[in-house]
């Protein structure tokens, strides 16, 4: 599981409390014990960022009541987060831990949806996220994806080998491509090697070269069906992802094709959860 580290959630809350809250301590009540609450709303909530939530109120001496792990299912009108301690430090915390519970937990229940509608046509295939996160949120994203059943399909351009065709156009022939690939499997012989196809031409030529995974972008649906036939009947050690424009509107039918996994940006732009926070005295 992705972690947060101490100084990620300092920078969280330097955005939002730079030199102190000027409202709290004016009022005079900075030092008054308090209980603060988080809580779904009318609808469930896969909570995500949960433990980086309870971590931030340890930083300002919080105590703990409860919390509910990331990746939890919870139901409407229920608190899954409780801390108490002094009032400064909970207004401190307050709207930062609001936040990130509110994106992570948007991402989270939508890549659940999404999920679930997938394999409600193909139990076994894997709905992954790209690279495509908004600047600065991608570990709380990733963390997100993972707590709603997703995975990432690429963590960044150090781990994992995925050939464009922006790539292969510094390439003067198909058979320097060729002798290029040759190489770059031998130097990563515990890697498997994707490749993008943009048509079933591409994709054949493509697995002729004993491409590992074909990554089929933007297919149309009628399309990918018929390139799934063909390459199972040809290549079925190839692993096949549909990917470009898919999202829970129309996941059920990719999943339909047979394809092996299904790769998405839509989580990233899943609505916020809407969280509603409660702070009382004791």
């Amino acid at each position: 599981m992705i972690i947060l580290n101490d100084h990620e959630l300092e920078a969280l809350l330097a955005e939002d409390v730079p030199y102190g809250d000027l409202t709290t301590a004016s009022l005079g009540i900075t030092d008054q014990r308090a209980r603060i609450t988080f809580a779904t709303r009318e609808r469930p909530l896969v909570v995500s960022c949960t433990e980086e939530a309870v971590r931030l109120c340890g930083l300002y001496g919080l105590e703990i009541d409860g919390f509910v792990k990331s990746g939890t299912l919870v139901p409407p009108k229920s608190v899954f987060l409780e801390a108490r301690g002094e009032a400064g430090h909970i207004h401190r915390i307050w709207k930062s831990v609001q936040n990130l519970l509110d994106y992570a937990g948007g991402i989270s229940t939508y890549t659940r949806e999404a999920v679930l509608l997938a394999r409600s046509i193909n139990p076994d295939i894997v709905v992954a996220t790209t690279r495509k996160t908004t600047p600065f949120t991608k570990k709380i994203a990733i963390k997100a994806v993972e707590a709603g059943g997703g995975v990432a399909h690429r963590l960044g351009l150090s781990e994992s080998i995925l050939i464009f065709d922006y790539h292969r156009v510094f390439f003067p022939s198909e058979e320097a491509f060729a002798e290029a690939l040759n190489k770059t499997r031998k130097a990563n012989p515990e890697k498997k090697i994707v490749m993008e196809a943009g048509d079933i031409a591409e994709a054949l030529k493509f697995a002729r070269l004993g491409i590992d995974i074909l990554q089929l972008e933007k297919f149309p649906l009628t399309k990918l069906s018929d390139a799934v036939q063909i390459l199972r009947a040809d290549y079925p050690h190839i692993t096949l992802i549909a990917t470009g424009g898919i999202s829970t509107k129309n996941i059920a039918e990719y999943a339909s094709t047979g394809v092996d996994m299904i790769v998405t940006s839509s989580p990233y732009n899943a609505q916020s959860a809407d969280i509603k926070v409660r702070i009382e005295p004791l």
